[in-house]
């Protein structure tokens, strides 16, 4: 960690911040190469950016921000630090609560909501049951309940605004802000949580070899992730808050981390979700072949069935998502190129087949 001026060098000090520096920087590398990696998928499948694209933009700024946020808070107001370890504490906590007031727009806001928002639209995209959109709806609906609230809860959380960290104006207030995330992170975690199981009952309903349909829930599991950090970050605010509240400095750091850690692996989740296709085209084709099928033969089908992904209808039979198709061994698999471009189940026109039989046919 760089020199922190605000730091009393004549006693030894111990920080937390080497390791918010070290998560901060890590995740934002990998954010920025999984969204570059969306949108070259989006190009070489020559589909037109939608809404879900322009939101995880969003969200990757959001991230970004934050991430630069925390590592100035650390070397210049001395955060990671324990209190007593550091001069001019009072100026150096109301640079810190400058910037929490920051970081509590940048999060929930501009980060976690726009992330989640894009998925949920992808979801739209690739899966045609009305009861799934239904569903996705009402999670969406929650989770911009949840991102306008903290929006207008940060903003509004003292009168007059800056009496957050400046009180020399002797007369304001502030509405308690651990009890306020104390009822908003609750939700946060549940609609994580929801949005991760969603999509797995329709994902084993296709008739796909055992290795495909756990390749295609191990990538929509790891927005399970996300979900782990927010639960603890619901938990830190339930613990004995007198006592991180005398030393924030230090004990802002564990919030610190899991909230970078929150916002970044939902981008990752989500981005990996729409890259999928990319990921196995580069995959080498000894790996997909073992996903695929369930035994090794010398002429392998790979053909896929759907239950009740479309709606149903008169026709009780199952209905074919993806063409069969053969890969001889020592044969070029030209896949990639004979498949139609991932439109999402819409199709150039607006109609198409369902998103998930070309998303499945990928795997």
């Amino acid at each position: 960690m760089g020199d922190n001026r605000w730091v009393d060098k004549s006693s030894p000090c111990s920080s937390g911040g080497n390791a918010l520096i070290g998560v901060s920087i890590a995740l934002s590398i990998v954010q920025i190469i999984f969204v570059a990696a969306r949108f070259l998928t989006r190009y070489m499948q020559r589909i037109r950016f939608g809404l879900d694209d322009y939101m995880i933009l969003i969200a990757l700024i959001g991230s970004l921000t934050k991430a630069v946020t925390y590592i100035v808070l650390t070397e210049v107001a001395g955060l990671g630090y324990h209190i007593d370890e550091v001069t001019h504490p009072n100026h150096k906590i109301a640079m810190i609560k400058k910037g929490f007031f920051a970081l509590e727009l940048l999060d929930f806001p501009f980060t976690i909501t726009p992330a989640k928002i894009s998925l949920l639209l992808f979801y739209l995209r690739i899966f045609n049951v009305r009861k799934f959109q239904i569903t996705t709806y009402i999670v969406g609906s929650l989770v911009l309940a949840v991102g306008i609230t903290v929006f207008f809860g940060t903003i509004f959380q003292c009168t007059p605004v800056d009496y957050g960290w400046d009180k020399s104006s002797g007369s304001g207030s502030c509405v308690d802000q651990i009890t306020f995330y104390r009822g908003v992170s609750p939700v946060n975690a549940l609609t994580g949580i929801m949005i991760l199981i969603m999509p797995l009952p329709l994902i084993w309903q296709l008739h796909a070899p055992r290795g495909q349909k756990l390749a295609l829930t191990g990538v929509f599991l790891l927005g399970g992730l996300g979900s782990i950090a927010s639960i603890f970050r619901m938990i830190i605010y339930f613990l004995n808050t007198k006592v991180q509240l005398k030393d924030v400095t230090w004990f802002s750091i564990r919030l610190g981390i899991l909230t970078v850690v929150e916002g970044a692996v939902i981008i990752i989740a989500t981005c990996l979700v729409t890259i999928w296709p990319l990921v196995s085209r580069i995959t080498s084709r000894r790996l997909m072949t073992w996903l695929s099928c369930s035994s090794p033969r010398k002429h392998q089908h790979q053909c896929w069935y759907l239950r009740t992904i479309e709606e149903p209808s008169e026709d009780k039979s199952q209905i074919p998502i993806a063409r069969c198709r053969g890969v001889m061994q020592n044969q070029k698999d030209e896949s990639w190129s004979s498949l139609p471009p991932f439109d999402g189940g819409f199709g150039r026109s607006g109609v198409g087949r369902s998103g998930l039989e070309i998303f499945a046919a990928f795997v």
